[in-house]
């Protein structure tokens, strides 16, 4: 089968929705389907590719120009979304080669790895993609958070807070693993959103921390739902303050439903969080579950290993799929450069992204069998290197 690629065209866009469709058959309907190519915030029509057969298009996939925030330091990413395959295309490998095609162009770019959420992990899985540390999804009454008095001021967001809001995340970004850099046009699209409220924590020199979250209840009358969108803070004052601001809505909402990363907190603030929960014989007292985030795949690993930052300083030579390369790190950078000195550390590719940029703590890798250390010592120094906290973003594309 001869395919080509091109980037997507405004005359194509009936046959991308009848395509969108037919890959994700949910209740969205024509004009919702169109919104997702022409007004996306993470992109436009320009960053959709499709891959053809002859005249007819029979798969799409979008490649946005994201950055996300590994060891403190802002990574060009791109970010894979909306992959589809026209039902007639499907078994013969149109998905696989247009995912290729979209990786040499993310490489050539100058993007250092990429990232999507999958449908199915084992099929990216086999394409050299791993998955990164689970989200935590918990469910609890408000009334269950026990917090401490924060003393600072909670009150709604107004447009003048804007610049002290994305500070906030700048700054909560660059803690964290996997944060998306939200552009100009991703902080319209949220702030925009009339179903969202959206709280600051005040502190002596203005906003400390933000807080934004939808109710919902599907029936008059019937249970209410928080789900909290996202929380940003830089004080931890201010993250108690706004978490007792979600905790005040307890006599308006039975439910609060909030996705965490992994190393968050907030279940240890929780009494009785599962007294809204199901129980059963297995689990006595449920807060919630786990969940998968997205999978990524490195481009180019020296250029990925420059890019990311670097808390710990070190070195520690890898045998990466039979390849012996240096990692040396120093004032936050690091280099990966060929040496003939023996390796400590033999792994492959999909588990050095793991280590690097996924969450993965390199001890973790040697229990699951995913990495092999000639020494303990060798072991310690790897993990103390590679380590940065567990992975998350509140930011889907």
């Amino acid at each position: 089968m001869t395919l080509s690629f091109r980037c997507a065209r405004a005359e194509d866009l009936d046959r991308l929705v009848e395509l969108h469709r037919s890959a994700f058959p949910d209740r969205r309907g024509y004009d919702a389907r169109l919104r997702n190519f022409t007004a996306n915030p993470m992109g436009t029509l320009e960053d959709l590719w499709v891959a053809q057969e002859g005249e007819a298009i029979v798969a799409h996939a979008f490649l946005f120009p994201l950055s996300a925030w590994f060891g403190g330091e802002e990574v060009p990413m791109g970010g894979i979304a909306a992959v589809g395959v026209a039902p007639e295309a499907r078994g013969r490998r149109v998905g696989s080669r247009l995912l290729e095609r979209v990786q040499e162009i993310a490489r050539a770019r100058g993007d250092a790895l990429v990232a999507l959420y999958p449908y199915r992990q084992g099929y990216y899985a086999r394409l050299g993609y791993t998955a990164v540390t689970p989200y935590r999804h918990l469910r609890f009454a408000p009334s269950a958070l026990a917090l401490p008095a924060a003393g600072l001021r909670v009150r709604p967001a107004s447009v003048a807070d804007r610049p002290a809001m994305a500070a906030c995340w700048v700054e909560t970004g660059r803690r964290r693993t996997g944060t998306l850099v939200r552009t100009e046009r991703t902080w319209e699209a949220a702030l925009s959103d009339e179903a969202i409220t959206w709280l600051v924590a005040d502190g002596e020199g203005g906003p400390e921390g933000l807080i934004a979250w939808t109710v919902t209840q599907r029936e008059l009358h019937g249970a209410t739902t928080l789900l909290v969108r996202e929380v940003a803070a830089t004080t931890d004052r201010a993250w108690r303050a706004l978490w007792g601001a979600a905790a005040a809505q307890r006599d308006q909402v039975d439910e609060v439903q909030v996705d965490l990363p992994e190393d968050d907190p907030l279940p240890r603030a929780l009494i009785d969080g599962d007294r809204i929960a199901r129980r059963d014989r297995a689990v006595a007292h449920p807060l919630g579950l786990l969940a998968d985030g997205p999978m990524l795949r490195l481009l180019d690993a020296p250029r990925a290993m420059a890019a990311r930052g670097w808390p710990e300083s070190g070195r520690v030579v890898l045998d990466l799929d039979g390849t012996r390369l240096a990692l040396e790190a120093s004032g936050g950078r690091a280099t990966l450069e060929p040496t003939r000195e023996e390796a400590v550390i033999r792994l492959d590719a999909v588990t050095l992204t793991a280590l690097s940029f996924g969450g993965l703590r390199a001890k973790d890798a040697a229990w699951l069998g995913r990495l092999h250390a000639r020494t303990a010592d060798g072991l310690a120094r790897a993990d103390a290197l590679l380590g940065l906290p567990a992975y998350f973003s509140s930011d889907r594309f």
